[in-house]
């Protein structure tokens, strides 16, 4: 009988730990419960110079899912202009998971339980202070248009957006933590774009325009671990933005000589795999 109970306990949390698995844990399907989670005072971020001038004229426009990432689920705008973000509540679980013993000892181990069901709060309030920095300091070096990172009366719109499934959901954006950026195209196409155009001084010009991205960001004390052209950097009307800000770093003691020759290095040794041939 002893024993029954004690395998009973012990079977317990792991039982629960499925359940949250497959049943709670946010799957990466989109939902308007989902995100329409409403704001807490322990993460709200108030931000300094928003401007709400063109949001009704934006949201009458549908949205389209394009991507989705670790930390935001990103919709365009029917005219191609504009790109709706939502925080991911949790880090969506991989596709299939449960046919990868590799998964199976990653979501079941105490650090990763621990990450992802008590420290939700937390990881929310690093990406909206990233975010509000990003606003408020490189607005222009970002696209940012809009950052709802707290409540406010002056939002009150209802949005169209339409899953990869196609399905429409209606989402009601006062209770909706999201950004609004403009929309980019990432810079490998953009580059391609100018190779096929032959303009192999627009290509010279774009990249110096991403170098001088970095300087910008470097002086006000604001740096990345890793630039990604790829998925974090685009072109909007000839000139670059990150499009990415949820991995960056304030730092009023940034040694700005050292970040400056490790940032060109990683961005130089990209530039000389992909396109040195056109820059001799």
């Amino acid at each position: 009988m002893h024993k029954k109970l004690l395998f009973t306990l012990l079977l317990l949390p792991f039982g629960l730990h499925l359940f949250q698995l497959f049943f709670l844990h946010y799957n990466g399907k989109f939902s308007s419960k989902t995100f329409t989670h409403g704001f807490e005072k322990n993460y709200s971020q108030e931000v300094s110079g928003l401007t709400f001038a063109k949001l009704d004229e934006i949201f009458r426009e549908p949205f389209h899912q394009i991507g989705q990432g670790k930390q935001m689920i990103a919709f365009a705008s029917a005219d191609g202009k504009y790109v709706l973000k939502f925080f991911n509540p949790m880090r969506p679980l991989k596709k299939k998971w449960y046919t990868n013993e590799k998964y199976w000892k990653r979501y079941s181990s105490l650090k990763w339980i621990s990450r992802e069901w008590f420290g939700k709060k937390a990881r929310l309030k690093k990406l909206f202070k990233r975010h509000k920095l990003a606003y408020e300091l490189l607005q222009e070096e970002t696209g940012l248009l809009f950052v709802h990172l707290r409540p406010s009366k002056r939002i009150c719109h209802l949005v169209s957006v339409t899953d990869k499934w196609g399905k429409e959901h209606r989402i009601s954006l006062a209770e909706t933590p999201f950004i609004l950026q403009k929309k980019a195209q990432l810079v490998p196409s953009y580059l391609q774009q100018l190779m096929q155009e032959n303009k192999s001084d627009e290509i010279k010009q774009a990249l110096a325009r991403i170098e001088a991205l970095f300087e910008r960001r470097l002086q006000v004390g604001i740096t990345d671990r890793i630039q990604t052209m790829e998925n974090n950097y685009g072109f909007v009307d000839g000139k670059p933005i990150q499009i990415d800000v949820g991995r960056i770093r304030y730092d009023p003691t940034l040694n700005i000589e050292e970040e400056r020759a490790r940032i060109l290095t990683n961005f130089h040794t990209w530039i000389k795999s992909n396109y040195d041939h056109l820059l001799h």
